[in-house]
């Protein structure tokens, strides 16, 4: 979950509740509803993204199949905001032409060619069940979050970062109790400089459990000002769509998604006055399934399918010291073109 480093804001929580609704689109559809049918108007009215062609775009098509399979049922879109944490930017260095190291990160992302920008973005993941690590403590805090999202992987003018996924947290133990585990979906548009940002979003819907496996779909708006967002957890068969208006700029218009970077993310976040990551539980392997994403040129229209070829890959460094040296407490591995794990060490 991304947010900008620095104090936590104060601001009206209601308020903020108030800001995003008003800007989300969101609707249970009708009984009967399939989404493989429906027109192009109805699922934009209900929230959805837009159907891909099955000819143009059959990677994309065929994870709409799976995500809106015939058991999948439909929620409504609720939220509850989170404190804020704070992990920004991805922090990195250059490894090698393949590979880098990130403070927080750890995972892959593709970069668009020949003039196109990434227009969706999709993948496939089994919620881990985070654990103490044998080196940890009770009185830790542990907060991982696995998602997908557009751009934020480097800075650059205007930067913004929409992104979905699930959090796995453990809390540390109050008085004589033990440490708690918390498990949620969750959603979030980082932007640079803007403290109503800072607060990951919650979904209410669909609930989220340890081992659940786990769909999330973003597809950016032909005008670039909004993104549509879906996450599915097919071993409950419950999902919810919704589109999201881009939050403001200073002179009051919505920000253009500028679909630099498609990216699957490990992540762990910090607290805010805390510029350092919290610690990351021990979350075993999580593997990223169907990883793709589409790319189109804003010229001429045309649109084309990218996957893991040519992907980065993101390990996670920490420093420690006594005596100071760098660990990777998580570090990532292909296996093909559509999939690549992160597993924790």
């Amino acid at each position: 979950m991304s947010t900008r480093n620095g104090r936590s804001p104060t601001y009206d929580t209601e308020a903020l509740k108030k800001v995003v609704r008003d800007s989300t689109t969101s609707a249970l559809p009708p009984t009967g509803f399939r989404t493989m049918v429906a027109s192009q108007d109805e699922l934009k009215a209900l929230g959805f993204p837009r159907r891909p062609d099955p000819v143009l775009q059959p990677a994309e098509y065929a994870f709409w199949q799976k995500m809106f399979g015939p058991t999948v049922a439909f929620e409504a879109f609720d939220i509850a905001l989170l404190p804020p944490v704070t992990a920004g930017l991805r922090r990195s260095f250059d490894q090698s032409p393949r590979r880098e190291s990130s403070l927080n990160w750890s995972g892959a992302y593709i970069t668009p060619r020949d003039g196109t920008i990434f227009s969706s973005v999709w993948g496939k993941f089994q919620v881990p069940t985070p654990t103490q690590p044998a080196s940890g403590r009770a009185s830790e805090i542990y907060h991982s979050s696995t998602w997908i999202g557009f751009d934020g992987q480097r800075r650059y003018y205007r930067s913004t970062l929409p992104q979905i996924g699930t959090a796995q947290n453990i809390d540390p133990a109050v008085g004589a109790g033990s440490p708690t585990t918390s498990f949620f979906a969750w959603w979030q548009w980082w932007v640079r400089g803007d403290p109503a940002q800072a607060h990951p979003i919650t979904l209410v819907s669909p609930k989220i459990h340890a081992g659940d496996l786990i769909m999330c779909l973003m597809q950016v708006a032909p005008d670039r000002t909004g993104v549509s967002f879906v996450i599915t957890n097919l071993t409950t068969s419950r999902s919810v769509q919704f589109f999201q208006t881009a939050p403001l700029t200073q002179l009051g218009q919505p920000f253009k998604i500028p679909g630099a970077t498609a990216e699957w993310v490990m992540e762990r976040s910090a607290l805010p006055g805390n510029p350092a990551p919290l610690q990351l539980p021990d979350y075993g392997t999580v593997v990223f399934h169907d990883c793709g994403a589409s790319a189109i040129n804003m010229n001429t229209g045309a649109t084309v399918e990218r996957n893991l070829s040519g992907a980065k890959l993101i390990d996670m460094y920490v420093v420690k010291e006594g005596p100071e040296r760098t660990e990777k407490p998580s570090i990532a591995k292909p296996i093909d073109s559509t999939e690549f794990l992160t597993h924790f060490r």
